[in-house]
């Protein structure tokens, strides 16, 4: 049963004809202890002193934003081995506290975060907590996996941290961003590159039922605004365009978006500027011979309803200073 599992595993990882977004975690879910504090402490003094530090760092600092304390259990130095951020006592503080403005949190007496182990021998403490992921064709659902952070202690203080992040595919580089911005942002870049294709997709077929659904319900094109305008627009090119397509005189229609760049505003807004071109025609060879209608760029405004990426306004002939 299990080598089926792999290598059924493997044939989805490999397969040309299925989409990465499509697969879902074959894995039993990551469970927290339920008792997570228990965790933090040991028979061995010294493991005790480090163990009780990383205690305070996941609750005090990761937990409770009490930033203004980091010096209690990180020493100066603090070397980073998280390809996102910086080393350095003074530059963590000036991060969390200055740039993000993380507001620290009352009543922060007992720890919350789903701890899954602790580990600690010699100098270091390792801490597993479950982390929860989005599916990036579906962010309403997700899975679980572990992450860790990893400690290394000098005098009861971490002096050295390692954990498994990476630099983002498509993220630009960023002074001080933090990891869960950067996961979440990722996660949102590849739902709106969804919702981007799903709109081309409707738009290539005129499929206005189809069309609609990408826009909220106030949602513009230009000046067409609404779900009934929008939905009477691409029902009226589909019929105008039916005879042509007949006669053999009008090919295929193709959209055709490249140089897209997505600018987050807030958790739930962002804007998307791309390049377009409106295509007629198939392969080359093909009668009707391919042609360029139309090209432009366009700037998007897109929100996030109900957990759900959606076009506010689709702009493709944007001002001067807009694009």
């Amino acid at each position: 049963m299990r080598k089926s599992i792999y290598l059924l595993a493997a044939v989805l990882a490999c397969s040309p004809f299925t989409a990465q977004a499509q697969m879902r975690a074959l894995s039993d879910p990551v469970v927290a202890h339920p008792d997570p504090e228990s965790l933090f402490t040991s028979n061995d003094p010294k493991l005790q002193r480090n163990k009780q530090a990383a205690l305070h760092i996941m609750r005090e600092l990761l937990q409770c934003d009490q930033w203004q304390r980091a010096g209690e259990w990180l020493t100066d130095r603090y070397i980073q081995h998280n390809p996102l951020a910086a080393s350095g006592l003074a530059g963590v503080q000036r991060y969390f506290i200055e740039v993000a403005k993380r507001q620290p949190k009352d009543n922060c007496t007992k720890l919350t975060n789903p701890i899954v182990a602790v580990q600690a021998e010699g100098d270091y403490v390792t801490v597993l907590t479950v982390r929860q992921v989005p599916y990036a064709d579906d962010p309403t659902k997700s899975y679980t996996t572990t992450w860790f952070d990893t400690w290394r202690f000098v005098d009861g203080k971490a002096d050295e941290h390692w954990d498994p992040a990476t630099l983002p595919a498509g993220a630009q580089q960023t002074n001080g961003l933090d990891v869960d911005t950067v996961l979440r942002e990722s996660v949102e870049r590849a739902a709106i590159e969804k919702l981007m294709w799903d709109y081309v997709r409707a738009a290539d077929t005129l499929n206005a039922d189809e069309y609609v659904k990408v826009f909220t319900e106030d949602g513009a094109f230009l000046k067409v605004k609404g779900h009934d305008a929008l939905h009477k627009m691409i029902a009226d090119m589909e019929k105008s365009q039916a005879p042509r397509r007949a006669r053999g005189e009008l090919g295929a229609m193709h959209h055709i978006m490249s140089n897209q760049s997505i600018e987050f505003l807030s958790p739930t807004r962002a804007r998307v500027h791309y390049y377009w071109q409106t295509v007629f025609g198939g392969p080359a060879g093909s009668k009707p011979e391919p042609r360029v209608a139309a090209v432009g760029n366009g700037v998007d405004d897109v929100v996030k309803v109900g957990g759900k990426w959606l076009i506010e306004s689709r702009n493709v002939a944007p001002p001067r200073e807009q694009e």
